[in-house]
């Protein structure tokens, strides 16, 4: 057998083996759509429905359309990469296990896009993108999707591009009108159909599995007549399962407070996270060491709750047999649609016949959800995207829900984008930082006794100043500390969106990084820890304050949590090692100079670039 039949022999038998004739049969009209014309689809997949065998069955069909020559070249092998939008590296890891019978694939995410491109494909650029969970680039600056534009509009103009995701709306929004995905790209639509086994969230719906979940009573720790109904469920259920509940980080230790008053046994109760308020980290566990703890459980008949918070990965398989298992769940999440079929009732989906399973979430999302999948599965094989965005705002008007952001737009012609950014080279090291209760309720109260610096003393009477004004303190978004008497404070306000979402980013994970690596003697960029924006300059800030409070109010109307509580207090206080106060700042007190640092920055005045991406996000 010559070396190119090999290859090809080799590529079927994956398929044959590793997808099924759905996920196979989704792929072949995706592929079919890059060959006749268009340069982007849209594959619209349900949850947990297998999309990662779609992408090992899109990655295989591009291998198998190479000409005899090139399928032959082993320096052009690599010729798909697959882009996750969030950094997640255990989501990334996962890819690649799942992708890897493909030679030809490269996985990587949005952060690494240049690097990726530079050292994976060195010998030619690949010939095909696949963007999975599509849905999160839409609303955030941190994930560009304007790279990647860019790079297709003016330095890969042969590559296709397959968007997917089990909630494409924001790419199908942007895809109308008149985007670059309509006109410049041709973009059309693919509905991957499952197979009869599959049991998604219009399959609950028309088995009322779902119970109705009100802004009023979504708070597990609130007492209420669907609490008392979901615990009783879980106890009544003969058998071994389980049941999964999804609450704010600050509430999952009276969340199994609440379970263990209501006769759960403490030994059946799980809680799944890290670093969480008032829980020992030796409680707490993965999701594998859940899985196990289930299997375990399993062979006693016996019953498990799984607690989770907000900030829990998506991207979380439990397995055909966990799902068949699942008793009920409850899921606090109200924010948009998306949020709410990515979250607790999405991971029930699969391939199982589980019609039993009780799930308390936002029935008008689901409902909405239920419309819009029916709406694409009528578009499916089809070009057409007119009418499309008022079919989705008719569909969230009629349930009053949010649907999804359609903030980012994608314009026909690459328009100039000017990006004024100030010349922060000149690099400072942080001398120290001390963090002090607010100690609100005494306006006299003296600092002294905490630091004798005075410019430290200075800076928290400025903040203070600010927080008791206009007969404070009370809640309150948009603090800041106005004119130029005060322009040498950098003050982060953190409040209950801000503080933790589980990312690196986030306040409370900045707060403790630094502070951490100033502890063992490190140095620590000033520069880093001001984080400059709005035509700010380090060289002009001599304390940055993080100010963690229940008085900072988010704008954001429809964020998760507006405002920090007390358990989010008691964890940053704890961590810092705080006097417990309602209010803490933590002070950074910029340092010595540092040439070396200075002279390795490049300075950039004004970087002017081509886009066609416009970001307008509703939900900023």
């Amino acid at each position: 057998m010559n070396i190119e039949n090999k290859h090809r022999l080799y590529v079927k038998e994956i398929l044959e083996a590793q997808t099924f004739e759905h996920q196979r049969i989704a792929a072949n009209k995706t592929f079919s759509k890059l060959l006749s014309g268009s340069r982007a689809v849209v594959l619209a997949a349900e949850m947990q429905s297998g999309k990662s065998g779609i992408a090992l069955a899109l990655a295989g069909l591009q291998r198998l359309s190479l000409s005899d020559e090139l399928i032959g070249n082993r320096k052009l092998l690599k010729d798909t990469l697959y882009l996750l939008t969030m950094s997640d590296i255990s989501l990334q890891e996962q890819a690649k296990r799942d992708l890897s019978p493909c030679k030809n694939v490269v996985v990587s995410n949005f952060i690494n896009f240049d690097v990726t491109i530079e050292t994976d494909f060195k010998h030619q650029n690949p010939k095909l993108i696949i963007i999975d969970e599509c849905h999160y680039g839409s609303s955030s600056d941190s994930i560009r999707y304007d790279k990647i534009f860019n790079y297709l509009e003016f330095e890969n103009q042969d590559c296709k591009v397959v968007f997917v995701s089990a909630t494409p709306f924001s790419a199908l929004y942007a895809a109308g009108g008149g985007s670059i995905l309509r006109h410049n790209f041709n973009t059309s639509l693919v509905f991957h159909k499952t197979s009869a086994e599959y049991h998604g969230i219009r399959q609950m719906h028309s088995h009322n599995q779902i119970i109705k979940l009100d802004q009023d009573y979504r708070d597990f720790c609130q007492d209420s007549l669907l609490r008392n109904r979901f615990i009783r469920q879980f106890k009544d259920y003969d058998g071994a399962g389980w049941s999964l509940i999804r609450v704010p980080s600050s509430q999952a230790n009276l969340t199994r407070q609440i379970l263990l008053d209501n006769g759960i046994e403490a030994e059946h109760i799980y809680i799944i996270g890290q670093k969480l308020v008032g829980i020992d980290d030796r409680e707490l566990c993965s999701i594998d060491d859940f899985r196990r703890e289930f299997e375990t459980a399993t062979l006693f008949d016996e019953k498990l709750i799984a607690i989770t918070v907000a900030g829990f990965r998506a991207g979380v398989n439990f397995g055909q047999e966990m799902k068949n298992a699942v008793i009920n769940t409850w899921d606090s999440t109200i924010a948009n649609i998306a949020a709410v079929v990515q979250a607790n009732i999405g991971r029930s989906c699969g391939y199982h016949q589980n019609t039993r399973a009780k799930h308390y979430t936002n029935l008008d999302a689901i409902r909405a959800y239920s419309e819009l999948l029916d709406h694409l599965e009528s578009q499916d094989d089809t070009k057409e995207f007119e009418g499309l965005q008022q079919v989705f705002e008719q569909i969230c008007s009629r349930y009053d829900i949010r649907g999804f952001d359609r903030g980012t737009s994608v314009a026909p012609v690459p328009e100039l984008k000017v990006t004024t950014k100030i010349d922060d080279s000149t690099t400072y090291l942080t001398q120290g930082y001390i963090s002090v209760p607010g100690k609100l309720s005494d306006p006299n109260f003296d600092f002294s006794t905490y630091t004798e610096d005075n410019e430290l003393l200075d800076a928290i009477e400025i903040i203070r100043k600010e927080l008791l004004s206009e007969e404070g303190p009370y809640r309150k978004k948009g603090r800041a500390l106005r004119g130029d008497h005060q322009n040498w404070v950098k003050a982060q306000w953190v409040n209950g969106a801000t503080y933790d979402d589980g990312t690196p980013s986030c306040a409370k994970s900045r707060a403790l990084s630094f502070t951490s690596r100033l502890d063992k003697g490190e140095d620590v960029e000033f520069n880093n820890i001001v984080k400059p924006g709005g035509g700010e300059k380090t060289e002009d800030k001599r304390v940055m304050a993080s100010i963690f409070s229940i008085y900072n109010l988010s704008g954001q109307m429809d964020a998760f949590k507006r405002a920090m509580d007390i358990d989010d207090m008691a964890e940053i206080c704890d961590a810092l090692n705080t006097e417990y106060d309602d209010t803490l700042i933590l002070l950074y007190k910029r340092g010595s100079f540092s040439q070396v640092l200075s002279d390795e920055k490049s300075i950039i005045s004004e970087n002017i670039e081509k886009t066609s991406i416009r970001h307008k996000s509703v939900f900023r």
